[in-house]
């Protein structure tokens, strides 16, 4: 039986102008009110980081007994893939402070009641285009660990990346094509199994499950 503790919303921490004027530069602009009143309303350190390929974001608890929780973003997210991201960390932040991180699972049904919770009074069309609001409201249904999991949401989502008519994903390749992944391996695409493709790499001979959003250089 999990160990439930309430929220602990007395330790504030206010937002001082420059931290506003960052909030604007990678959320939307209509969001930056809620997005700042939910880390007021709780404790932990907020940092935007480099990109990085394996997530686009996370939430780490405390390091010591009186250490803050903390939550990173990748700099390079579109401003409504921010926001649905922090929201998905800030769900974990939650999660934690309620239940620990030992008596729940990751992604159960108590992260994803937060998640869905926290998610809804931002689902309005001033904050997100109608089509991101149509396929957030079918995510919702059949929430998935990642918005990256969620294939027809992430498509949507790419649409508002920068330069995303230069980008080349696996899915977009014909079966057989050669392509490079970031980390510079060099695969031949071959069948789709579910959401990613059986590829194999050239480099070292084996099979992998490739993502189909994956951005890659074509050969």
């Amino acid at each position: 039986m999990c160990r439930k503790k309430p929220l602990n919303l007395n330790c504030l921490i206010v937002m001082k102008p420059e931290e506003l004027a960052l909030l604007k530069r990678y959320f939307p602009e209509a969001s930056v009110g809620k997005v700042g009143d939910m880390y007021e309303q709780r404790r932990f350190k907020l940092h935007f980081k480099r990109p990085r390929s394996s997530k686009l974001g996370d939430f780490r608890p405390p390091r010591s007994k009186n250490g803050i929780c903390a939550i990173t973003l990748n700099l390079d997210l579109n401003p409504y893939q921010m926001l649905i991201t922090y929201v998905h960390e800030v769900a974990h932040y939650d999660v934690y402070q309620q239940f620990g991180s030992r008596f729940v699972q990751p992604h159960g049904t108590e992260w994803q009641n937060q998640f869905t919770a926290l998610l809804l009074p931002f689902m309005t069309e001033t904050i997100f285009p109608h089509d991101i609001l149509t396929a957030l409201q079918k995510h919702l249904h059949h929430i998935k660990a990642s918005s990256n999991a969620d294939l027809n949401l992430q498509r949507v989502l790419h649409r508002y990346d920068k330069n995303r008519e230069t980008v080349i994903t696996v899915e977009s390749l014909p079966q057989g094509a050669r392509f490079v992944l970031k980390n510079g391996l060099v695969f031949q695409k071959g069948e789709k199994q579910r959401t990613r493709y059986k590829c194999l790499c050239e480099t070292n001979g084996r099979w992998y499950f490739v993502a189909a959003l994956a951005e890659v250089q074509k050969l």
